[in-house]
């Protein structure tokens, strides 16, 4: 265990926070006379003033929240001692790889230039540094306090795009952490920035170079002050040419969608082709459509169909081109997922390359000129399947049980190798070499960390659900583990998107582990675990059937003798949020702590704000303007179902000051409510990130500061000592 490891301490500390018994005082939050009236139903929302950040009633009852999470803070006594237990599985972790692995990983730096990110100082976010390939010196491209227009911007750099023929170079950046980005270009030749300042592109944008062009999608101008609130529209396929202003932009493509609800996406699929996902109308009925752009020429562009697909819940993903053929993953008639080859410049001339199996379809991935890998999990069991593109099986890979496999990658040309790595819940990523010729693979590297890997291991269960619904779940944990209901226990959720918990490692988590804790990870229904029948049982009017899964897994890890509800806490961000928000207030007997980031927790006004009323958001909640749904949210929505009185579980709630993805009114409301009408012998705060948004911190300060808040909450609530 970690306690073993860390000997500079001399004796164990335990934290005394949660033995402490008393009653909290908040500060009482102004209430407006808000009614929302939905078909026959009044609705009162006393605290929708919130929803507007620049309402000064909110800035006053955020600063005397603060006061109650500084408190808390100053009474963390053991926070340099967590601080440092931390600091040493994220920073001291060492890769001792061998002479093999250092010469593999130089022959895989082919690339004219490098790039990486870095941060000077800990307040600061991380600038772009760049040098060319036979270079010893890194040089700044982006100084990302440079490009601050006012000072109470806090600028990021966010990804690059690099233009190796052309020696360029396009870098987005977001401002105070925002889901908009605006994108810069450099000649790398002389590090100059050229006088391109391109704006309103979105997370969710790319950049595809072409010659001395580049493609990119852009939104509509937001309007003034609503940048954090409204939903972006207008979404376009324009080509930029260099040294041209924006507004001299060639338009390729415009959404026929004007509201912002259904977006379209493009990627790179070789040097001659872009391939674009997007919808269109036929007749009146909506149709999905893939198709393709040419590159080469710098005018003329026009969009290929060769699948036209209706409009339903099948998925079509276009994982590789390999000359004219399109290798896809569909589960048209095959809910665990096929693979397809179809002929870019055919329409809708589909072929079977490999068949649906019992386990479900991960991923493909070209890993030589005539090879792809197929990734599939069945239980808790991942296997790569490489197969020929005459669809012939060539090589098996079975991964150890409760491990997960990454890539194969794809190679570069002039090697006769890929790499591929295994992760774990509870150790790093583990490297290996295949060889393209014979399919064989061996480690190339080896992991120290400050705690034995050897003691923990991840075992995978089933439980039944409320409705008898076998549910599978990752329990990780030290091999000695005794079943005494006395061991500190940390459920995470999310369930939502058809997104899977895997394994993979998260070194604050690791720490938790190695302090005795158990990890649980169940897969419930709306995630993607048993294919896309199960995210579909666990999505909009079925959204109870994922809370009643989690439910259901907390109390399975009772009756297991895990632990009890006196040591079990519960993590959730963004959908997973919302999750354990639901769980919390329908169960509150079940759990000692609460901590929910990013969390939606007003879901009949979910969809009114920014990227919550996209299709991909209405299809996985719905919206309040039609009955059945509207039945259905407020049936589990947190915020509505708080009820007078209950002592619900202490509570953290986390977000980003300026999250415009799950704008932070969400987790503000839901505050107050709970303060107001709950039993006040709990706590209920929030930490607040400044000028973060969803996709969280901006500064290494910020990051460890919020960690160490957590995880002292964590550690303190089930107590765990040091």
């Amino acid at each position: 265990m970690l306690k073993q490891t860390f000997t500079f301490f001399a004796f164990l500390i335990c934290f005394s926070a949660n033995l402490r018994s008393q009653n909290y005082s908040y500060p009482v939050a102004p209430k407006d006379s808000i009614f929302d009236k939905y078909f026959d139903t009044l609705i009162y929302d006393p605290y929708q003033w919130m929803e507007n950040p620049n309402d000064s009633r909110l800035s006053e009852w955020l600063s005397e929240q603060k006061k109650i999470t500084d408190k808390e803070g100053r009474q963390q006594t053991y926070k340099r001692t967590l601080q440092a237990q931390i600091g040493s599985i994220y920073y001291d972790v060492k890769e001792k790889s061998t002479e093999s692995f250092k010469q593999l990983i130089e022959k895989e730096r082919v690339e004219k230039f490098q790039f990486k990110f870095e941060a000077k100082e800990s307040f600061r976010s991380a600038d772009l540094l760049y040098k060319r390939g036979n270079e010893t010196n890194w040089k700044y491209l982006i100084k990302a306090r440079d490009l601050q227009e006012t000072k109470d911007e806090f600028v990021s750099v966010d990804d690059y795009y690099l233009n190796e023929e052309e020696s360029l170079v396009a870098v987005t950046v977001s401002v105070n952490g925002s889901d908009w980005r605006k994108a810069y270009v450099f000649n790398l030749l002389t590090g100059e920035m050229l006088p391109e300042n391109l704006q309103f592109l979105r997370m969710s944008s790319n950049i595809v170079w072409n010659g001395r062009s580049f493609f990119y999608d852009r939104y509509s101008v937001p309007a003034e002050g609503r940048e954090l609130l409204d939903k972006a529209t207008g979404q376009a396929l324009y080509v930029h040419h260099i040294n041209q202003s924006q507004e001299k932009d060639e338009l390729i493509y415009l959404n026929p969608d004007r509201t912002g609800t259904n977006s379209f996406n493009f990627f790179e699929a070789n040097d001659n082709v872009l391939i674009m996902n997007h919808f269109g109308y036929r007749s009146g009925k909506a149709f999905k459509a893939i198709s393709y752009i040419r590159k080469g020429s710098n005018s003329g562009f026009s969009l290929n169909n060769f699948l036209a697909i209706p409009n339903d819940q099948s998925t079509f993903t276009i994982e590789e081109v390999i000359g004219s053929q399109a290798i896809i993953r569909t589960t048209l008639g095959a809910p665990n997922g096929k693979v397809l080859v179809a002929d870019i410049n055919q329409v809708n001339q589909l072929g079977e390359l490999v068949p649906q199996f019992d386990a479900n379809l991960r991923e493909i991935n070209q890993i030589d000129t005539d090879k792809i890998a197929c990734i599939y999990r069945q239980d808790d069991q991942f296997l790569a399947l490489i197969y020929n593109l005459k669809g012939e099986l060539l090589k098996t890979i079975n991964v150890p049980k409760g491990k997960k496999i990454n890539g194969p990658f794809k190679p570069n040309t002039d090697t006769n190798y890929t790499l591929f790595n295994i992760s774990s819940f509870y150790h790093p990523d583990l490297w290996y070499k295949l060889d393209l010729e014979t399919l064989e693979f061996v480690p190339i590297e080896e992991i120290t960390v400050p705690y034995k890997v050897n003691d923990i291991e991840t075992r995978y269960v089933k439980f039944q659900s409320k409705d008898g619904t076998e549910v599978p779940m990752y329990i990780t944990c030290s091999k000695e583990t005794k079943l005494d209901g006395k061991n500190p226990t940390l459920v995470y959720g999310y369930g939502g998107y058809g997104i899977t918990v895997e394994p993979g490692y998260d070194e604050s988590l690791a720490l938790f582990l190695a302090h005795g804790g158990v990890l649980a990870m169940p897969n419930i229904r709306g995630g993607g675990a048993e294919g896309d029948s199960w995210a579909l049982e666990g999505r909009r009017l079925k959204k109870q059937n994922a809370i009643d899964d989690f439910i259901s897994a907390s109390e399975y890890l009772i009756e297991k003798g895990y632990t009890t509800s006196d040591r079990m806490a519960i993590n959730g961000g963004s959908h997973g949020g919302m999750l354990v928000l639901a769980a919390m207030v329908q169960r509150p007997e079940l759990f000692k702590a609460v901590i929910a980031e990013a969390a939606p927790t007003d879901m009949l006004r979910k969809s009114l704000f920014t990227t919550a009323g996209t299709g991909i958001n209405l299809l996985e909640y719905g919206s309040a303007e039609y009955a059945e749904d509207f039945e259905n949210l407020i049936s589990y929505s947190p915020l509505h179902n708080i009820k007078e009185g209950v002592e619900y579980p202490n509570l953290l709630l986390m977000t980003g000051e300026t999250d415009d993805r799950v704008v932070p009114h969400h987790t503000y409301k839901f505050l107050a409510t709970i303060q107001e009408k709950a039993s006040n012998e709990s706590l209920y705060h929030v930490y607040v990130t400044p000028k973060a948004g969803h996709g969280g911190e901006l500064t290494r300060n910020d990051f460890t500061d919020k960690i160490l808040f957590k995880y002292y909450f964590i550690f303190d609530q089930l107590g765990i000592k040091l």
